[in-house]
């Protein structure tokens, strides 16, 4: 029986090349894929040749509840599969013997998806396959036109482009008529039962013009065979079985279009081209905006060159004070000379046995002067007098006489700036939690006592040309740890100062555990810290800097994660910074492991505790990175590490040295540092296969901001606006949604709950008159199910909750959260919200604050970077606020959206992120997102008892379901107080 040729009801949708990422939707049935489905009977036994990633199997077994044999040559596409196939050949089936796995079964169906035009012998692979179908089995095949309408066209002006993809894709070794493949099935043994096709038509106007080209005309006879069903088919779809007495003559019959698929073809394109007219439109106002900001730029233009011509008469008058400025650096060179030669004579002086017996007869007069105001306001108020004395007590043991003289200069001052009062604040603190008792001395003594396999911890220390006070001060500080299980491996660079190198080998002679290698040439810090690497025979390895302290028990800390966390394989403490009189100041209070934290600076960095052996693997420091080396190991450490590996010691155990030659007080001094952080963090990207450009913070200095690559078909974004009433704050929000957003690819969806007021009611349906979908909720307000209902009905791949007081500040929101949400892994994203007087609203949420949560940072004035710039920079916080808040629809349905039986009004936001965290998805927050929000303006306070009681009910069953979280949230820090916004320290 001759077979029918048909074609599918719309025009072929042009897909883009997606790599293995391939997806099906089936509501298109103008798709090769869609339509081999919609062949395959339920429950079959199916042979997918070519299976790529599985994701036309993973369509099989689900929807179909078919058994899948995949088969695939690509080894990495092959290896995705195998979550999604029943059985998986790896195989390259042009070669012979591919099929031995096979022999002795049959097959209910085999599929051929764009496959037999990659290959060298199609025939004897058709003819392989013949013997794997059951009596009454298909086979399945879909392969693309090669005399479609748009290769004639190319073929008649002399060209035939190849393509990466498409029809003319660069990897097909043969191409197929209707004819030819027919002929081709039936020599391979088949009888085609059915031959259909994807539809891919041109307009007439299009073909008249290419024809013109090469000086044809547009005639009916030719507008005929361009429109015939060989030249509008786009991909061919055959059905056939095993042929009893196969004739390679049998001839295919074609048939022209049924009038109800053409007219169907062409109500679509008409669909299509009204919304390209919408779209041309709103191009035409956007091009109109643009000029008139093209004509603020000439005017501008005009300024700046009127300003130029101003400069150019100042910079005659510069040149002449310039050489009068050289004259008087001629002088000062002079003058720098002779305060070296006086600098010598003092330096003798003070070597000089009478100056130094003169110091230590006038200390007291010169103590006495430091500590007169102190004494002045302690016979004022003598309780403030015992807290001085205290203080005064706790900086000679802690920090010696330079510390104590250090902050007596502070307190002779008066009134203390806001460093002075930092450091004061932090000195104060350390007193209530650093200090330790007997008691725990004797802890800390059995518990190492107890180990029966105490793990060895290398500290790698380059050193170059360091001040020998400093380097003292840093192998004392390794000296004095309570856990003796260590060794110091320390590494001069070359280092022009000769008392480093002697210092150095005075401590190896007399401590067995310090080791120390000098380096004939100076190869920076990299080198010298492979060299350290190599030198080291510990479990563990530790980054200490020349100049920087460890704090007495930061190794007793380090042994104990080991001691708790076997398989730990990173590990990091807080940190803060050390001055040259040895105060100590700029505590970093950090939250446990925060991946995008990290991609926005180095959060590891001191104290960094690695396994060596995955050091070594990974081959220890990498040149090129020199100034960002550690952040480097950090990364690639990271990539190899699950999140459980990775432990954060919620202690200072290292102390920075502020210098002049440190990132410490300053990355300007190591500036190819900056670059050596982008190209590290560039790295990390591209070993996770994340499409992204790195660059400096626009926000902060020398921080980083990553930018995400949005896909070639961005998904369409649902913008879910709930609202009673409030037409003014709705009309503003959804006007600054339209008016500044620059992603185009989203719908509005405002939600009316119940709104009783004329004027809101006939503002909804303007806006509904003008493209927004409005949808009616009459019932009690309950943000969770008006939000839980909306996404019901939502069109968009992924959700965007905005409430109905925002208004869009940045023009790229809308990209900056997608970009982020699209990641795997990622689950709900929040942005930089303002309140109208420019101080911050919402700059993440942390949990347990005020409570159940509070949002972080609030208050904070526009441009201040807040506690360790974390108001600047993206980062992960367990949960973000729903006032704007985007997440995939997978992720939300994943964990059951909204609460609408438990939280009503308040935290249901906070628990959606917390099930989205449960579930192992990373919530982010970004500040290059940013909105006003007129906070709760329609909703109001909870200022009657029925709201207070109901707030208490929400309160009771946050703090039942996450007691866990809400008294230890991984984004915070228990150092940091859960009593107020400010990431300050806690009492």
């Amino acid at each position: 029986m001759a077979s029918r040729w048909r074609p599918t009801r719309c025009r072929e949708t042009t897909e883009v090349s997606l790599g293995y990422d391939y997806r099906i939707d089936l509501s298109v049935e103008n798709n090769s894929h869609t339509q081999l489905i919609r062949r395959v009977p339920k429950a079959s036994e199916v042979l997918e040749m070519g299976c790529a990633t599985g994701y036309m199997s993973e369509v099989l077994k689900r929807e179909l509840g078919c058994h899948v044999t995949g088969v695939e040559y690509d080894e990495e596409a092959a290896g995705r599969a195998r979550e999604h196939v029943d059985e998986l050949i790896v195989a390259d089936v042009d070669r012979a013997g591919w099929d031995a796995p096979l022999v002795g079964r049959r097959f209910d169906v085999v599929t051929c998806a764009d496959i037999i035009e990659h290959l060298k012998h199609p025939l004897a692979f058709l003819q392989t396959l013949r013997k794997y179908l059951k009596t009454d089995g298909k086979l399945l095949v879909s392969v693309p036109n090669s005399a479609h309408v748009a290769i004639r066209l190319e073929l008649l002006e002399g060209r035939l482009t190849y393509e990466d993809d498409g029809l003319l894709d660069r990897t097909h070794v043969h191409f197929y008529t209707h004819a030819s493949l027919a002929a081709l099935l039936r020599r391979a043994g088949f009888s085609i039962d059915e031959f259909s096709y994807t539809f891919h038509d041109l307009p007439d106007e299009l073909i008249g013009e290419r024809l013109a080209r090469v000086g044809l005309q547009l005639t009916e006879k030719a507008l005929s065979v361009f429109h015939a069903p060989d030249a509008v088919a786009y991909q061919f779809i055959v059905a056939a079985g095993v042929a009893e007495s196969p004739r390679a003559d049998t001839v295919v019959e074609l048939h022209d279009l049924p009038l109800r698929d053409s007219m169907e073809v062409y109500r679509n394109l008409l669909a299509e081209l009204d919304a390209t007219r919408r779209v041309v439109r709103a191009r035409d106002a956007e091009i109109a905006d643009y000029r008139r900001e093209i004509e603020g730029y000439r005017l501008t233009l005009e300024n700046y060159k009127a300003t130029l011509a101003s400069e150019r008469r100042l910079a005659g008058e510069l040149e002449f004070e310039i050489a009068g400025l050289h004259r008087i650096q001629v002088e000062r060179d002079q003058l720098a000379r002779e305060v070296r030669n006086l600098g010598q004579s003092l330096e003798a002086v003070l070597n000089s046995r009478g100056w130094r017996l003169w110091k230590a007869a006038t200390l007291p007069i010169r103590g006495a002067r430091l500590l007169r105001p102190t004494l002045s306001r302690a016979l004022r108020n003598p309780r403030e007098g015992f807290k001085a004395a205290g203080r005064l007590a706790w900086d000679l043991r802690s920090g010696g006489l330079a510390a104590a003289a250090a902050n007596l200069r502070g307190d002779a001052s008066g009134e203390p700036d806001p460093h002075q009062r930092h450091v004061s604040e932090y000195r104060d603190w350390r007193r209530k939690h650093e200090v330790l008792s007997e008691s725990r001395l004797i802890r800390i003594g059995s518990d190492i006592g107890a180990m029966s396999s105490p793990p060895l911890i290398s500290l790698l220390m380059p050193v170059y040309d360091t001040p020998l006070d400093w380097l003292r001060e840093a192998i004392d500080s390794v000296l004095a740890q309570s856990y003796p299980h260590w060794e110091l491996c320390i590494v001069d660079d070359a280092s022009p100062r000769p008392g480093v190198a002697l210092l150095a080998e005075e401590y190896a002679e007399a401590d067995s555990r310090i080791h120390f290698w000098r380096r004939e040439r100076n190869g920076h810090i990299v080198a010298a810290s492979n060299d350290a690497l190599q030198m080291a025979t510990g479990e563990f390895i530790g980054l200490l800097d020349h100049d920087d302290r460890l704090a007495p028990h930061a190794l007793y800390h380090v042994a104990m994660e080991i001691r708790d966390h076997e398989d730990v394989g990173l590990i990091y403490s807080d940190e803060d910074k050390i001055d040259a009189d040895g105060v100590r100041f700029g505590h970093y209070f950090k939250p446990d492991f925060n991946p995008d934290l990290l991609r926005s600076h180095n959060m590891i960095s001191h104290f960094g505790v690695y396994r060596r052996s995955l050091v070594v693997e990974l081959g220890g420091f990498r040149e090129g990175f020199e100034g960002a080396q550690d952040y480097d190991l950090a990364l690639r450490m990271v990539d190899r590490l699950e999140r459980g590996r990775i432990r954060h010691i919620p202690r200072v155990l290292y102390h920075w040295r502020v210098s002049e030659r440190s990132t410490a007080s300053d990355m300007q001094a190591k500036p190819y540092a900056l670059r050596a952080a982008i190209r590290a963090v560039s790295d990390h990207l591209k070993r996770n296969a994340l499409t992204a450009e790195v660059v400096e913070s626009d926000l902060f200095p020398h921080t980083l901001r990553v930018r995400y690559a949005l896909p070639l078909n961005p998904p369409r974004v649902s913008i879910i606006i709930p609202t009673r009433n409030a037409h003014g704050l709705v009309k503003t929000c959804i006007e600054s949604i339209r008016e500044k957003t620059t992603y185009a690819n989203y719908e509005i969806l405002l939600i009316d709950n119940d709104s009783d007021e004329p004027e809101s009611l006939a503002c909804f349906e303007a806006l509904e008159a003008d493209g927004v979908r409005l949808l009616r909720y009459p019932h009690a307000f309950n943000y969770s199910k008006i939000n839980n209902f909306a996404v019901e009905h939502a069109r968009g791949e992924v959700l965007a909750f905005v409430n109905n007081d925002m208004e869009v500040i940045a023009a790229d929101w809308l990209e900056e959260m997608l970009s982020l949400a699209l990641r795997p892994g990622t689950g709900a994203v929040g942005a930089r919200l303002w309140y109208d007087d420019d101080r911050l609203q919402h700059g993440g949420v942390v949990l347990g604050l005020g409570g159940v949560a509070g949002h972080a940072m609030k208050y904070l004035p526009k441009g201040h970077p807040g506690y360790c710039a974390r108001a600047l920079l993206r980062q992960n916080y367990t949960a973000v606020t729903a006032a704007c808040m985007l997440v995939r629809r997978e992720v939300f349905e994943q964990v059951g959206g909204f609460d609408g039986e438990h939280l009503a009004v308040a935290f249901n936001d906070v628990d959606l992120c917390l099930r989205i965290h449960e579930a192992g998805y990373d919530n982010v927050w970004t500040p290059w997102a940013e909105l006003y929000h007129h906070e709760s303006a329609t909703r109001g306070t909870e200022d009657t008892p029925e709201k207070q009681r109901r707030f208490g009910k929400e309160c009771a069953w946050m703090e039942r379901r996450w007691a866990g979280l809400l008294k230890r949230d991984p984004a915070y820090n228990p150092n940091l107080t859960l009593g107020r916004e400010d990431f300050s320290l806690r009492d």
